[in-house]
């Protein structure tokens, strides 16, 4: 039902007067600013990074090298050479057949490679050549390779061996690699299974990725010369700047007489990882720290102002009903209230949690179940003292009910106290949130900042702190903000501590 004429007017100028004096509070109206702010990199989120947090997406798009530079480090001198990602997309359509062995058929025009056996274990090979580019960064940490193909098979393997020539001088070459003139790189697409001799791929991908992470890497032991130490081969093999020409070999392999395999390439390209990238440079995995950054403000907002408004109407009516019953109830109420507080939370928290299997809605209503019961006993002792006032007596002789005076009369009276509490139990929700996630019982779903903080600090990435940095910042603002905004309020809504300007 709409307001009354009168109604609409006094709310109008109580708004109007609320405003005059919030606007004159510059703490609060600082406060307001911010989160402002965070609100429209909320809503804009989509608008201001072009990925999807790594959350998001079964696959989240990788950008760089882990623990990439931000961009803007290529002003100082000493990473001015840092590579940023550079994708390589060869043209199909003028690729050059530089070698055939075997018995194949080939359609270059519609790069159609046919190849059938008359005898057992029988071979044939084709080598493409897909031109040249020039690098001309610092050695990259990584690189991947890419090859879109569809496939038809019936007792042969297929093995791919990628080529990055070097038309550079390169000791490096020298040094790490049996071949010096080549870095050549295997992987089997496709493994036979006797069980299942023959099968069908479509639109299927090889990738062969050396990532930067140490580890174990067989199909590199036949690269390196023996008693050489790792070392990433995109760093030696873009150790030097120049130009550089790659070479994708197919290879078949029959495993009975009459085996073949049929082929169509639809694309190869070569990926080189950057050790920079945008704002705030990379994560772990190659994701964008910003990315991260930006989304997490939805779910930092959204837990808090959800556990801050539930918990405060769970100790509004909490304290109205205890306070104006009185008598066992109140006890009884009170004793409840005394026991939630001597629980520690955190603990609490962490088993429920883990227990209950952690999504964002379930982490909003548990921090506001254990986050009511300050304001529960301040809301009492003030209705304690309003409900033997004179308009409450009148009302009650009046013939109104006990419910209609908590709703009408109690709870209106008991907002001033209210509404700060609410601004205030904001920044609590925030780290409450950031604290479960940065211990790793976070939503595994959600982007937040507080796995932003758990990924740095458990994958070895404190001294990354591009990283940390920035969220830590993000949730220390947040916080500051809505504790600006709550003593402004508070000032304003209570006459205690109202100030005369």
């Amino acid at each position: 039902m709409a307001f009354s004429k009168p109604k609409r007017e006094i709310y109008a100028r109580k708004i109007k007067n609320f405003w005059t004096d919030f606007s004159h509070n510059k703490i609060g109206f600082a406060g307001l600013i911010i989160i402002l702010t965070y609100v429209v990199v909320a809503i804009c989120a989509p608008n201001l990074t072009p990925y999807l947090p790594e959350s998001q997406r079964y696959k989240p798009p990788k950008v760089a090298a882990r623990y990439a530079y931000p961009e803007w480090f290529r002003i100082f001198p000493q990473y001015s050479e840092l590579n940023p990602t550079v994708n390589i997309s060869t043209n199909l359509n003028e690729a050059r057949l530089a070698e055939k062995k075997g018995s194949l058929t080939i359609d270059m025009a519609n790069l159609i490679f046919n190849f059938n056996s008359t005898k057992k274990y029988e071979t044939a090979s084709f080598t493409l050549d897909l031109g040249n580019f020039t690098y001309d960064y610092a050695p990259p940490p990584s690189m991947t390779m890419n090859v879109y193909f569809e496939l038809e098979y019936c007792n042969a393997t297929i093995t791919i061996y990628y080529t990055i020539k070097n038309y550079t001088a390169n000791q490096l070459y020298e040094e790490y690699f049996k071949d010096p003139t080549q870095a050549k790189m295997k992987i089997y697409i496709q493994k036979y299974d006797p069980k299942k001799p023959w099968g069908k791929i479509t639109n299927n991908f090889a990738i062969d990725s050396f990532v930067d992470v140490p580890g174990s890497y067989p199909i590199l032991t036949s690269l390196y010369k023996e008693g050489t130490t790792y070392v990433d081969p995109a760093e030696i093999i873009f150790s030097q700047k120049g130009t550089y020409g790659i070479q994708v070999t197919f290879e078949f392999k029959s495993l009975q007489a009459r085996g073949y395999a049929n082929l169509k390439l639809n694309y190869v390209g070569l990926t080189i990882w950057g050790r920079c990238h945008g704002i705030l440079g990379t994560n772990n995995s190659g994701f964008d720290v910003w990315t991260e950054l930006v989304y997490g403000a939805r779910i930092s907002l959204v837990v808090g102002l959800l556990a801050a408004l539930i918990g405060t109407l769970i100790g509004v009516f909490y304290g109205v009903v205890s306070g104006y019953l009185g008598g066992f109830v109140d006890e009884f109420l009170m004793r409840v209230v005394d026991v939630l507080l001597c629980i520690p939370v955190l603990p609490i928290l962490l088993v429920l949690v883990r227990y209950f299997s952690a999504n964002v809605f379930l982490i909003v209503v548990l921090i506001a179940i254990f986050g009511w019961q300050g304001l529960s006993r301040v809301v009492r002792s003030r209705v304690l003292s309003l409900k033997e006032m004179a308009f409450i007596e009148s009302a009650r002789a009046s013939g109104a009910s006990d419910f209609y005076l908590m709703v009408h009369h109690l709870i209106p009276n008991v907002t001033p106290i209210a509404i700060p509490a609410l601004i205030l139990s904001v920044p609590g929700a925030i780290i409450t949130e950031a604290s479960l996630s940065f211990l790793g019982f976070g939503d595994p779903n959600a982007a937040t900042w507080g796995r932003i903080l758990y990924g740095a600090y458990q994958l070895g990435g404190l001294h990354a702190w591009w990283v940390w940095l920035p969220a830590g910042l993000a949730i220390t603002i947040l916080c500051i903000g809505f504790v600006f905004i709550g003593h402004a309020i508070d000032e304003i809504v209570n006459p205690k501590l109202r100030r005369r300007r």
